[in-house]
């Protein structure tokens, strides 16, 4: 691209966009009211399962790293393919404390766990060439079915057309919702609040002391409204004096039993619950066990460590394969040959390698200079066995 030579020295500091200029206070002026339910999505983010998996997808990711290369890496533009790393690692300009990492971050949280993610691009007024792209949250974006696209919620008059949005999402087959994506955290729902339910119920039995709060007070008379208010007063003016000095409140009832009408967790299978909760959160995000830290791997499925790896970069190459082509239809659209690609994910089995490399070389794919080239290992001097196989 010829164009990028004339601006190449103002570049990427060049952040001038077509549209109004997206300002993120906008989520503290409005209240979210949204169809999407956002607050629902941003809780359900906090459980501790749900986090771990959004981490390993985000790890991965940053460690893969990514490049900006054409198909033939030998006919690379350099200026270009600098100019576009640099604003990769910028992209909303040197100003912005924003880097790759922390869009890489917003990247697989946003599209996992709300199930879209979308950023608005940036151009040159003058030269109509990209030169940036910064995020805007879920809550502040709405599909406009007056003009059949995507606009500002809260500036309905600022509207995109399909090449002004990069959309990473997994497609919804929903007729009522297909513009949007599909979140994972909808797919396991209930599991989640599963164990959110299951928490909350026994921290309040912590808040309350440990006494539960179905406890029965059986007396072996018959108590009067008058009386029973009173004994209620009376319990509950001790209960506060003990907390104001620090100490536990000890409930001592004249003339009454005190019964609990409620099962232990071990009783309800809470544990076992949770566990199976915790199983089912996990498969939706198709994540290694191993990765998310469990051992017990039987209930979730048998195999190595090495056969885990694999699943989870045959898992991970499909999900990455969505981002890589919304960022590539954007390039494409203004005019870019090169093409954003994570790199492979590095799954090292030695003896794997060590046979295929044998393979490779016995049918004559290869040599054994090319192989131990391949391997960074000087090669083999000459009047040895090697040489039959050159």
């Amino acid at each position: 691209m010829g164009i990028l030579q004339n601006i190449r020295q103002k570049l990427p500091t060049l952040r001038t966009t077509r549209h109004t200029q997206y300002h993120e206070l906008l989520n503290y002026l409005h209240p979210i009211t949204t169809t999407t339910n956002t607050e629902i999505y941003y809780e359900a983010m906090k459980n501790v399962d749900v986090h771990v998996c959004l981490q390993i997808y985000k790890n991965t990711a940053l460690a893969c790293n990514y490049q900006l290369d054409t198909d033939t890496v030998d006919n690379d533009d350099t200026i270009t393919k600098g100019y576009l790393e640099r604003l990769f690692q910028q992209p909303e300009g040197y100003q912005s404390q924003r880097t790759w990492a922390d869009t890489n971050s917003l990247i697989w949280d946003s599209t996992l766990g709300m199930g879209d993610c979308f950023f608005e691009v940036s151009t040159d007024q003058n030269l109509n060439v990209l030169n940036g792209f910064k995020y805007i949250h879920n809550e502040d974006i709405m599909w406009n079915n007056e003009n059949n696209c995507f606009s500002l919620r809260y500036q309905p008059s600022v509207i995109y057309e399909p090449e002004e949005l990069i959309h990473i999402r997994q497609p919804n087959p929903d007729k009522t919702r297909s513009v949007w994506g599909v979140s994972k955290i909808n797919i396991c729902a209930d599991w989640i609040a599963l164990e959110n339910n299951a928490l909350k119920y026994n921290n309040d039995l912590l808040l309350n002391d440990g006494l539960d709060p179905n406890t029965i007070l059986s007396y072996d008379k018959d108590v009067t409204d008058k009386n029973f208010v009173a004994e209620l007063k009376r319990l509950s003016a001790e209960k506060q004096a003990a907390r104001e000095n620090g100490k536990k409140s000890l409930m001592a009832v004249k003339g009454a039993t005190v019964q609990t009408n409620m099962r232990s967790n071990r009783d309800m299978n809470y544990l076992e619950l949770l566990k199976y909760a915790r199983d089912q959160i996990i498969r939706t995000f198709q994540v290694p066990p191993q990765l998310a830290g469990i051992i017990e791997t039987a209930s979730l499925g048998s195999g190595s460590g090495d056969s885990q790896k694999k699943d989870w970069k045959n898992t991970f190459d499909g999900a990455k394969t969505q981002v890589e082509d919304a960022f590539n239809q954007t390039l494409k659209h203004y005019g870019f040959t090169e093409r954003f690609h994570y790199q492979a994910m590095d799954i090292i089995d030695e003896l794997y390698d060590a046979q295929v490399n044998q393979i490779l070389i016995q049918t004559g794919i290869k040599t054994v200079d090319e192989i131990r080239n391949e391997m960074g290992l000087d090669k083999l001097t000459h009047n040895t066995w090697g040489d039959y196989y050159r």
